[in-house]
């Protein structure tokens, strides 16, 4: 087989299974969904478990290499360890930055999710979409709808 031949296999193959889904005929669930209490607990466990953890092993390596920092005063490898120090001190401190950006971009996603979600159905609702019961009994009440702006979801 030759390299063009080969080639052209290749590029065919990722054709189809960027047109498929993989799962036989159709296109498959069409629902835009997102895993609530898994960003939860993965904002639980970065607050709770994570951050504080990398605190206190920074805290830990801070002090022990201070240690050593001290007993090899005047030398070279006393100077060399307080740059280590020095550089260490600075990567936790970004450590805890990008910790703290990625707890909060998991927050703002389930809130951007659920406001998506309203503005959505507000939008279909002031188009005259159709008015059926779903999920609510007769005598209940949908939500209310809202404005531009949504209640702020914790």
């Amino acid at each position: 087989m030759s390299f063009e031949q080969e080639w052209a296999a290749h590029k065919n193959e990722a054709a189809m299974r960027l047109n498929g889904t993989g799962g036989g005929q159709g296109g498959g669930d069409a629902d835009l969904k997102t895993n609530n209490t898994g960003k939860a607990a993965a904002v639980s466990a970065l607050t709770n478990q994570i951050q504080p953890g990398a605190g206190k092993a920074g805290v830990v390596a801070d002090e022990s290499t201070n240690s050593a920092v001290t007993g090899f005063k005047g030398w070279a490898t006393g100077a060399g360890l307080k740059d280590a120090l020095e550089e260490w001190s600075l990567q936790v401190k970004s450590l805890q930055g990008r910790l703290a950006n990625d707890r909060s971009s998991l927050q703002e996603a389930k809130k951007s999710y659920l406001l998506n979600d309203v503005h959505t159905g507000n939008d279909l609702l002031r188009l005259g979409g159709p008015q059926s019961q779903g999920p609510y009994a007769p005598g209940l009440q949908p939500p209310p709808l809202y404005g531009p702006y949504a209640p702020d979801v914790q």
